[in-house]
């Protein structure tokens, strides 16, 4: 393997990684937002489930 392989597959680690922490975070607070809403003034459509 050449030597500039290893930085490569390094970088590639650090951004996959980096994508998957994100999108958890989000995840969490998205979810912490919706927690915090007034349901109450949400529209209730009759075609809705549950």
């Amino acid at each position: 393997m050449s030597v500039g392989f290893w930085p490569v597959v390094a970088i590639i680690v650090f951004v996959i990684v980096w994508v998957i922490s994100k999108v958890i975070f989000y995840v969490k607070k998205s979810e912490k937002q919706w927690q915090a809403v007034d349901k109450s003034k949400l529209k209730r459509w009759e075609d809705d489930e549950g």
